[in-house]
């Protein structure tokens, strides 16, 4: 049912780097956010990805 944790990284970094050279600005200001997001301030990285593992299983979202 669910595929392999590295697996899933590769291919999302197979699609980002697509979209990113797409040139839609959309997607690079996407990105940027996802690294705001991430950096490490009032919780560490680690806490948030939690969090939102959390909320993912609760909302039935796998992916």
């Amino acid at each position: 049912m669910f595929i392999d944790t590295e697996e899933t990284r590769a291919l999302r970094q197979k699609y980002n780097l697509q979209m990113q050279q797409s040139g839609i600005k959309t997607f690079q200001d996407m990105d940027r956010v996802e690294m705001q997001a991430l950096e490490s301030g009032d919780l560490a990285q680690r806490y948030k990805e939690l969090i939102a593992l959390g909320i993912s299983i609760s909302k039935g979202c796998y992916g």
